[in-house]
């Protein structure tokens, strides 16, 4: 089978750490399918980069090490910023028309399969009408949970959904929310993320703290994600000042990078808190792992999530957390070893924080295992199976024809 995937929410060499999670799926999809990927990258984004980093994108780079020989295309995405959301669609698909034509009429795809439902996914349905081919749809969380919210964005998000010929959710609570937008429940199937159970596994807590010059003495509290609104890191920044004034000795960790990096190193200093709220940066996957090994507790206060690979991978080196009672994290928390609290509220999560950082962690088997990678992509590759056979079933002998013809005749019209 050929797979063409399509979303903007993968890895580029001015964003390398952007979707890692899109690119080890598709990296698992790599060793049974061949695949082909276009992944979009927004021009200010790209002009944000120049001007920052100083750095061109490279049209060459790849996240991994491709299977089956691999391509991955960045064609560019122009749009009025921060305006005219509800036609992004139709800008994205005049932006990368002529490059998804070519790598559609050149790889042939059987289906196409695309993460964020807006503006990629509209671009992603229309396409294989377009070709003939069925398109499967991907969401994490944010764009059905958040996105929806605006009434323009919700409609247009509506019909992505029901022009899909399948719907792939993260967790239960996503597909709730799905088959709350009047979607047939029989097109929607729930596909856990994997983990690489290879890295991400449980190791030495001292001999972590070592490897990345943490005091071997001092509470740590890791907390992984994009410094955005909605990853809750205001919250987290007062139910540590909260902690400061009461609790032992310890240091928050946050590992990512965004817009609120210059705001809470602001507070930080406005606060005092220097040597209890660090800001690290993105970390690379090699030493991330480390970084869960050598929490005492693993933090997340976000406002809205999916099924977040933080906490996956967290729970796959023997991490325990404390997370925000929303999204599918609910699914994934064990009541012996997690703490859920209520999201936005300090006080309630500097008192489940102090709770842990007071308590040893206890071996136990947890009641929810991550799948590895491998297990992810045999389950997706199921789902594309089956809904590509079902759609070349539907069709009509004409309409086989006209879907063939139409096909070869834009391959034929392609530039060599």
């Amino acid at each position: 089978m050929k797979i063409l995937f399509l979303s903007n929410v993968f890895p580029n060499s001015q964003h390398p750490g952007k979707g890692t999670f899109n690119a080890a799926m598709l990296q698992s999809l790599g060793e049974l399918h061949q695949t082909h990927v276009i992944s979009p990258v927004a021009w200010v984004d790209e002009c944000s980069s120049r001007v920052s980093q100083r750095t061109r994108l490279d049209p060459d780079w790849l996240p991994f090490e491709a299977a089956n020989g691999m391509r991955v295309e960045y064609p560019r995405f122009y749009y009025p910023p921060k305006m005219l959301h509800q036609h992004y669609g139709q800008f994205l698909y005049w932006s990368i028309r002529p490059t998804l034509n070519r790598a559609i009429a050149r790889f042939q795809p059987d289906v196409i399969l695309s993460y964020w439902l807006h503006p990629d996914g509209e671009v992603a349905v229309r396409a294989a009408r377009e070709h003939g081919i069925p398109a499967v749809v991907m969401t994490g969380g944010s764009d059905v949970l958040l996105l929806t919210r605006n009434r323009h964005r919700r409609r247009a998000i509506q019909s992505v959904l029901q022009q899909s010929d399948a719907v792939i959710t993260v967790s239960q609570d996503i597909e709730a929310a799905v088959k709350k937008l009047q979607i047939h429940p029989e097109k929607i199937h729930t596909v856990y993320r994997g983990v690489d159970r290879s890295r991400f596994c449980p190791g030495d807590q001292r001999a972590a703290r070592e490897r990345l010059g943490l005091d071997p003495d001092r509470k740590v509290i890791i907390s992984v994600g994009r410094l955005e609104p909605v990853k809750g890191h205001t919250v987290l920044l007062e139910a540590c000042k909260k902690i400061s004034k009461q609790g032992p000795p310890f240091t928050c960790y946050v590992l990512g990078n965004g817009s609120l990096h210059s705001r809470l190193s602001q507070k930080v200093t406005e606060y005092g808190l220097d040597k209890y709220f660090q800001l690290q940066g993105s970390q690379p996957q090699s030493r991330l792992a480390d970084w869960y090994r050598a929490a005492d507790v693993v933090a997340l206060p976000s406002l809205s999530e999916g099924v977040p690979n933080v906490l996956l991978e967290a729970i796959s080196c023997g991490s325990r957390f404390v997370a925000s009672r929303v999204g599918g994290i609910p699914e994934i928390a064990d009541p012996l070893q997690d703490r859920l609290v209520t999201s936005n509220n300090p006080q309630l999560l500097a008192d489940a924080l102090s709770g842990m950082l007071a308590v040893p962690a206890i071996p136990e088997q947890r009641v929810f295992e991550p799948l590895t990678w491998q297990e992810s992509a045999v389950q997706l590759s199921q789902i594309l199976s089956d809904c590509s056979t079902r759609y070349s079933a539907g069709l009509t002998e004409q309409q086989k024809s006209r879907s063939s013809y139409r096909r070869k005749n834009r391959k034929l019209r392609q530039p060599v």
